[in-house]
């Protein structure tokens, strides 16, 4: 799967930050009840008492995913120097979206080679866009690709073994498409099964600034 970093974090994190922290999963689950237990129990200790005032206080303004041994946070650069001045014995790294991507809106991603070289963009089914279109629309849209081809791009089996009738269901998948041109008769055949929709921008010299200890 094509893994873009040159976009903002959930749409609007400009700062990855990210630390080895085990046992960080008793901050689950992440209630303010819960984390008010947590203090209570871990009054003595600063580092545990810090983080759950730390996401009480931030919650709204960050996303954070606690794992086994992992903990990592999105936000912006204010927060992110917050945490790794407390959590210093424990930071691993952070990563930068680059400024000229944080006028992109969330489903468009800036890239300074399109994928494959020409398609501009890459439309997403929904994991089950077998229960919402017909026989015929689905047939409309494998018609529609394969006149197409050389505008149209299917990387995987999956989605044309279900357009082929050859397996009764389609459990998501995507397709590139060379321009906004060819967006519109897809929407008018398969609006319903259609997920969303990227868009691919070119710009010059762009990528995240990757920082370790």
């Amino acid at each position: 799967m094509r893994k873009h970093h040159n976009r903002l974090y959930y749409g609007k994190y400009r700062y990855k930050t990210v630390f080895k922290m085990p046992g960080s999963i008793i901050f689950y689950p992440t209630t303010n009840e819960h984390l008010n237990n947590i203090k209570k129990r871990h009054a003595n200790t600063t580092d545990i008492t810090y983080m759950a005032n730390f996401i009480m206080q931030n919650r709204n303004k960050m996303k954070f995913r606690f794992q086994d041994r992992r903990s990592m946070f999105y936000s912006d650069k204010k927060l992110a120097q917050q945490l790794i001045e407390q959590y210093w014995d424990y930071w691993i790294g952070s990563e930068t979206v680059d400024p000229k991507f944080t006028k992109l809106d969330r489903n468009t991603v800036g890239c300074t080679r399109l994928p494959h070289g020409k398609y501009q963009y890459q439309v997403y089914l929904k994991k089950d866009a077998h229960l919402h279109i017909t026989k015929a629309q689905r047939d409309n849209l494998r018609e529609f690709l394969e006149r197409n081809v050389d505008h149209c791009l299917v990387p995987g089996y999956a989605i044309m073994d279900y357009l082929e009738d050859k397996c009764p269901y389609c459990f998501g998948g995507y397709f590139y498409v060379t321009k906004e041109q060819f967006i519109t008769p897809i929407y008018m055949m398969a609006q319903e099964a259609i997920d969303k929709v990227i868009q691919f921008r070119k710009v010059k010299n762009g990528s995240n600034k990757k920082t370790t200890r």
